[in-house]
């Protein structure tokens, strides 16, 4: 078995959420009042961006961690610790998935071709691959609504299905000297195989390919044209001018794709009134959109161009040309589109092989107790806002600022991106632990976490600009000291907030850029534990100057009143319950992993003979393993239902949910890996839903190197 593993793995959610009574007032002295001084201490090189790939510097020039990177990195650890709900920090959608090329196994193959009718047809004396249920047409933005526009030809012939647009193949015309195609070697970007150099014919598996040369001015685009019509399906010429027995239609060309020599033509659009128009609903205009947001940085491979020679410049607008491609209309725009309507269902994209919208919503995979977003610790101490009334954070969190001058290291280049939830392998799990997809009965896999690693990464640093970031990181070593005040806590709430900034004596955390790769791991110690004492201050015939007392001593003491609380909350110790413990494991520095285990899969190089342990993983449709199985405290279980044999959840039956997202700025803003969007939100119980009033903006964490998700 190829090895399956990435640098994050997943700590699950419990199977209840810790419930408050009562909040505190603000216009109330109660309880604990003051402040905390804390240290972090970078025990690999570390960096938290700025924005120019340089670490961020406060109002004074100084390198500073942002006090809403360290809110963030707090909040996250204590949405664990105290079981608070997760579901504000997941933006409810319907995901999109392709499953091209797919093994047989892949659980969305069947489904997808089905969907687009893919099938093999008898026409004449050929044999064509073709999708039958797939349709062109235009789609159209109107007043901030989106429609689907038919074309004027419902279907070429019986024998292809509901298909109404042209197939052409670029090695046919270019073979055949662009003879009634002149238009297309007069504007080579069109094409994506170069028009000079001859395809080249192999055998593989028994089956014939063409491979071209290709065209690195090549991109997506979609202009007006003319076509010849040659019997039912085919054409004969193109013309950019409208001629006698000429047709108007809209040339579309869509994303690179290795030995991929096919471009389409949708005959224009059918002259019907607006009624005739097929609406798009707002909830599929919103996943289409928030899918599309996820793969943006991605984009700019769907073209031909070394990204390498290319300034920054250039590339950014290489980039905005492509996702304006890709992208839904503007408001008055129309631009032409490739639709199914099936089942009552209706999916649409920019290339005939469309992502489809999968069956269930994000929410689905959480349970109803999950979905509960009643008062909790995290709410009560970082606030929280709804509809009817909001509450303010009882904790402020100054920035971390550097306690002396040192020089950044030298530039290291990596790969940084997103990896996407609709990667169900990784981030969800099925009833008895099997494999899973956004279709049937599954369970999100739980919150996202990096691994700790020894050292950094230098594989992690090439020459591969396509896709790579550089970083300047801080030294191993530098140290920074920041504040937290809190109002009016309790002492079970100050020792969770005490928890959850320092962990436990051997635990050390993560921040900033480069997680996956070893860098940003940081120990936080205490320096003083400041409480207020009102009697010093309210009290006292003469003033008082000092009204605080240094209670650092005492800091296990409060923090053993949170653990008391949450062990009588979960009816066993709490360090055993299986969330806790196994977000503990991964943050226990004496019990790293080696990096061979906690490393993205690799992509292989057919060059060197070498196979792709990403797509080996697909074909066996082998899940991530768990935590306690990376680090050898728990056995790779098998299923019966999955004959790969997957993953059990390993998490005693408690079901999984949202995931711990940083972004690529380096600032841990709460927990999540999913948008905090509140699309689509539902309350599937009679409790208050709150809204949270932390920093809770989340990204999807860091993209598995390389790695095209489906």
């Amino acid at each position: 078995m190829s090895y399956v593993g990435a640098p994050y793995n997943f700590v699950p959610l419990g199977s209840r959420v810790y419930r408050k009574d009562s909040i505190t007032k603000h216009n109330e002295i109660t309880g604990l009042s003051g402040s905390l001084e804390y240290q972090v201490t970078a025990q690999t090189p570390i960096l938290v961006d700025g924005g120019d790939e340089h670490f961020y510097k406060n109002k004074d020039g100084k390198a500073a961690i942002p006090g809403s990177t360290m809110r963030g990195l707090v909040r996250s650890n204590m949405q664990i610790l105290s079981q608070s709900s997760i579901v504000d920090d997941i933006g409810n959608a319907k995901l999109m998935y392709r499953s091209v090329g797919a093994s047989s196994v892949n659980l969305n193959k069947k489904v997808y071709d089905t969907t687009l009718g893919a099938d093999t047809v008898v026409v004449g004396k050929g044999r064509f691959s073709v999708l039958k249920n797939v349709k062109g047409g235009y789609i159209a933005c109107r007043n901030g609504k989106y429609y689907i526009i038919p074309s004027s030809v419902d279907k070429l012939q019986r024998e292809l299905g509901e298909m109404n647009y042209y197939v052409l193949s670029e090695r046919r015309i270019i073979e055949d000297h662009f003879r009634g195609f002149e238009i297309l070697k007069q504007n080579p970007c069109v094409l994506q195989n170069s028009n000079t150099k001859p395809f080249i014919k192999s055998e593989i598996r028994g089956r014939v390919h063409y491979k071209g040369e290709k065209n690195s001015h090549y991109q997506p685009y979609f202009t007006t044209v003319y076509y010849q019509p040659k019997g039912t399906r085919n054409l004969s010429a193109l013309s950019d001018k409208p001629l006698t027995g000429y047709k108007k239609g809209t040339l579309i060309t869509t994303g690179f794709m290795n030995e991929k020599k096919a471009f389409y033509v949708i005959p224009e659009m059918a002259n019907v009134s607006e009624n005739e128009w097929i609406q798009i609903q707002p909830q599929d205009v919103d996943s289409f959109k928030r899918d599309f947001e996820a793969r943006q940085n991605q984009l700019t491979v769907a073209t031909g161009y070394n990204l390498a020679r290319m300034d920054k410049e250039d590339k950014e607008q290489l980039k905005k040309d492509v996702c304006s491609f890709f992208g839904l209309p503007e408001n008055g725009e129309t631009k032409p589109v490739f639709y199914i309507e099936l089942g009552g269902k209706l999916y649409f994209g920019f290339t005939p092989r469309l992502r489809l919208f999968y069956d269930k919503e994000i929410y689905d995979g959480l349970s109803k107790e999950q979905r509960d977003n009643s008062l909790d610790y995290c709410k009560s101490l970082f606030g929280f806002t709804t509809d009817k009334e909001s509450y303010r954070s009882r904790l402020s969190f100054q920035e971390a600022v550097i306690d002396k001058n040192t020089a950044e290291g030298k530039k290291e280049t990596m790969v940084l991106g997103e990896p996407k939830p609709t990667s169900y392998l990784d981030y969800l799990t099925g009833r008895n632990g099997e494999a899973a997809t956004y279709r049937g009965d599954f369970s999100l896999r739980g919150m996202k976490q990096y691994w700790l690693h020894e050292k950094p990464s230098r594989a992690a640093a090439g020459n591969n600009d396509n896709v790579g970031s550089n970083l300047y990181p801080y030294p191993q070593g530098t140290s920074f000291t920041g504040c937290i005040r809190f109002t009016n806590l309790s002492e079970e709430e100050l020792g969770m907030l005490l928890w959850s900034l320092l962990l436990e004596k051997d635990s050390q955390q993560n921040i900033g850029k480069g997680k996956p790769y070893g860098y940003g791991r940081i120990s936080v110690s205490l320096k003083h534990l400041n409480i207020l004492n009102p009697d010093a201050l309210y009290s006292s015939d003469s003033l008082c100057l000092d009204p605080y007392q240094d209670q650092k001593e005492q800091c296990e003491e409060y923090i053993g009143k949170a653990k008391q609380d949450m062990t009588a909350f979960v009816g066993k110790d709490i360090m055993e319950y299986p969330p806790v413990r196994n977000f503990l494991w991964m943050k226990n520095a004496k019990e790293i992993p080696a990096d061979d285990q906690t490393r993205y899969m690799h992509l292989g190089d057919k060059q060197k003979g070498q196979s792709s342990e990403y797509q080996d993983r697909q074909r066996d449709q082998e899940m991530l393993p768990t935590i306690g199985v990376v680090l050898g405290k728990e056995k790779k279980k098998a299923t019966s239902s999955n004959k790969q044999g997957g993953y059990g959840n390993g998490n005693g039956g408690y079901k999984g949910g949202g995931y711990n997202g940083n972004n690529k700025n380096g600032q841990n803003r709460g927990n999540g890996g999913w948008n905090n969007q509140k699309s689509g939100r539902r309350n599937d119980s009679e409790s208050h839903d709150y809204s949270s009033g932390g920093s809770a903006s989340t990204s999807f964490g860091d993209l598995l190197k390389g790695l095209k998700l489906n």
